[in-house]
């Protein structure tokens, strides 16, 4: 489909590039002639790479041609023919009799390339020099940088670039992604056990969006790690008023700190339990379970499980069920739900468990930045049959 484009571009280029050597336009270079017959010849051929080159060699930049040329690295870029679209701008930007907005346009273009094919200094170099523009040029271009800074892990250098965006339409996206990148560094603090600096980045997370779950996430555990237990667990506690779809991932957390704080069973059951209510989800019902088996025994942890169940199947909550069964049976009965077990993995064991609703993208781990859409936050346990 898109060679199909491209050729077809490269004959309204040679068509446009004879129209204007007929209107005479004061191009040293010829417009029309046998370099053009030439251009042709290669694309009847099937050489569209020639026939691109003779296509930029013959046509003239100017602003009568000025679209065809962007559209052409345009296509060239999507197509992954990185190099060429870089040669197409660079050829335009040759010229310097240009508009000022038309150079604007064509270097964020080639800052576009250089960043497709990995060349971040040189998209740096070419996108700090629009970023001071007034026009929208510069917010492009301060977007790109924030994409390229993302890709550097350089959270500093975006955090202040998208503080510049943040005041636009756009700003609550823009708030939501700088405080992932306070979560970035606060994260990497907690790596490196330096709490304070941890600390202060989490707050600047909060500051810059409550509802991000992930904020309470780390705190949790920084309390965890400085045996601040009581605090772990009102940190974690958060999530399910922030983001209750966060609950699952913050629950070996939860219990741990529980556990070693000496909170009540029955307060932690009673937690567990308003979360449910809010999100039926597989892994608070196991959690659960296992509370309601210190309390009452397996019998009432299967009875919970099952009537779970009923209202929202899971192959997880099925396989636990078995599991509490298969040790009080023998025989043809054991063996059968051992083989049903089986079957119940299998159908699960390839299947993603997290999705992004933004752009649909699936994984089987937790990504807080979207691999596909670049999103932040977008991602969490899918639910169902086959997941939470």
């Amino acid at each position: 489909m898109e060679n199909g484009l491209l050729y077809l571009l490269v004959v309204a280029a040679i068509g446009c590039g004879w129209w204007l050597g007929r209107r005479e336009r004061k191009d040293s270079r010829p417009t029309s002639g046998p370099q053009y017959y030439a251009g042709l010849n290669y694309l009847l051929s099937e050489e569209p790479d020639r026939a691109v080159t003779r296509f930029i060699e013959d046509l003239g930049v100017n602003q009568d041609t000025i679209e065809t040329h962007l559209a052409l690295g345009s296509l060239l870029r999507r197509r992954g023919e990185v190099e060429k679209a870089v040669i197409v701008h660079q050829n335009i930007l040759a010229h310097g009799t240009l508009e000022d907005a038309v150079i604007g346009n064509v270097q964020l273009e080639l800052a576009r390339d250089y960043l497709l094919a990995g060349l971040l200094d040189r998209a740096e170099e070419l996108l700090l020099i629009l970023a001071p523009r007034q026009d929208k040029i510069a917010r492009q271009s301060l977007a790109l940088l924030v994409e390229l800074y993302e890709r550097e892990k350089e959270w500093y250098k975006a955090i202040a670039v998208s503080e510049k965006l943040a005041s636009g339409d756009d700003g609550a996206s823009y708030d939501r992604a700088i405080s992932h990148y306070y979560c970035e560094l606060a994260q990497a603090s907690l790596a490196a056990r330096q709490i304070e600096p941890a600390r202060e980045a989490l707050r600047d997370a909060i500051g810059h969006d409550a509802k991000n779950a992930r904020t309470s996430l780390l705190l949790g555990k920084l309390e965890l790690q400085q045996g601040r237990f009581p605090e772990a667990v009102k940190a974690l506690q958060r999530i399910k008023d922030q983001n209750p779809v966060y609950v699952p991932e913050s629950l070996p957390d939860l219990i741990k700190a529980s556990e070693q704080g000496g909170a009540a069973a029955e307060q932690v059951q009673q937690y567990l339990r308003a979360c449910l209510a809010q999100t039926p989800s597989i892994s608070i019902v196991l959690t659960l379970a296992s509370s309601i088996r210190q309390a009452s025994g397996d019998e009432a942890m299967a009875k919970f499980i099952a009537n779970h169940l009923k209202r929202n199947p899971t192959i997880r909550g099925l396989t636990q069920l078995i599991d509490l069964h298969i040790d009080n049976t023998s025989g043809v009965a054991k063996q059968n739900l051992a083989i049903l077990r089986s079957f119940a993995e299998a159908l699960v064991a390839d299947k993603p468990a997290y999705r992004c609703h933004e752009c649909g993208f699936d994984g089987k781990k937790l990504h807080w930045h979207c691999p596909v859409c670049k999103s932040w936050g977008t991602i969490h346990a899918i639910f169902g049959l086959e997941g939470e």
